[in-house]
């Protein structure tokens, strides 16, 4: 049976009825309802099109290029969509099911509140934030500069900005090896004019002192005193007389204490010397118990 169309003398106003098609899982059209007939058929779609519907509620045949996927619209149409663009509009959400793969994965961010395994992941770039992944290169370069605590060698200068404590011997190892102050640690103070007895100010772990020409007569001895923040009571202060005036003619003692330390001269010869003395102290911390 067909379907029914209205004619007289048929009332209007009852709904029209009309026959059920037969159902077929083989077709080359659709056939949809529509409100001013029983039922239209669209036309036979071309090879590879499928049927999509728009926010209006209409339906038509579409095609995709190669490598597209359908997807809803904002406005709720669909559409044809690169795959690659379908992934950047928002985060893919895969649910409980693994995202697998035999190939390199390259990813500028990774988040995942889970377990992340992977036979390789290639990252875009080395870190920059704290919780980003770190690359092979990065910690290879990381690993080549640190010092392993078991023991180890370095090959440059190791600047502490603190205090060194060692529960063992510290010990210069070569024939060139040395132990001491750096370049900046020391300083020089000239004494004043008129007296070897005139105090001086120096706040350094060493330098040098230069004393006044003022005589100094033979057996005699002088003190004066060096103000100086690093020294304490415990410490050794030790004075050497490297230039100016006769070498050798002259014993010193010193007397530490607490920031500052006096300076004891004395002259050791037969003779009254006037001679400005050019002295390179050190301080060396120590401590009673």
């Amino acid at each position: 049976m067909t379907p029914c169309t209205p004619a007289p003398p048929c009332d209007l106003e009852y709904p029209l009825f009309c026959e059920p098609r037969e159902l077929t899982a083989i077709a080359k059209r659709l056939v949809v309802e529509d409100s001013s007939a029983c039922d239209r058929t669209l036309q036979t779609p071309p090879s590879g099109q499928v049927v999509i519907s728009n926010a209006n509620g209409t339906i038509s045949w579409t095609n995709g290029a190669n490598s597209t996927v359908l997807r809803k619209t904002s406005t709720g149409s669909v559409e044809f969509a690169t795959l690659n663009s379908l992934l950047q509009s928002a985060p893919v959400d895969l649910g409980s099911q693994p995202l697998t793969t035999t190939g390199a994965v390259s990813v500028g961010s990774l988040a995942s509140t889970g377990v992340v395994t992977a036979a390789s992941v290639t990252l875009a770039a080395n870190p920059t934030a704290n919780l980003q992944a770190t690359t092979k290169q990065y910690v290879d370069a990381a690993d080549a500069l640190k010092l392993n605590k078991a023991g180890d060698t370095m090959t440059g200068a190791l600047i502490v900005n603190s205090t060194i404590t060692s529960s063992s011997t510290i010990l210069a190892n070569g024939n060139s090896s040395k132990i001491g102050y750096n370049t900046g640690a020391g300083g020089t103070i000239t004494q004043g004019a008129g007296a070897k007895t005139n105090a001086v100010t120096l706040n350094r772990p060493t330098g040098i002192i230069v004393t006044d020409s003022a005589a100094l007569a033979s057996a005699t001895t002088v003190t004066f005193n060096l103000s100086n923040s690093v020294i304490d009571s415990t410490d050794i202060v030790i004075v050497s007389h490297i230039s100016g005036g006769t070498l050798g003619a002259y014993n010193f003692a010193i007397a530490p204490a607490t920031g500052n330390a006096n300076i004891v001269i004395r002259n050791i010869t037969a003779g009254s010397l006037s001679e400005a003395l050019t002295l390179r102290f050190i301080v060396i911390k120590s401590v009673n118990a």
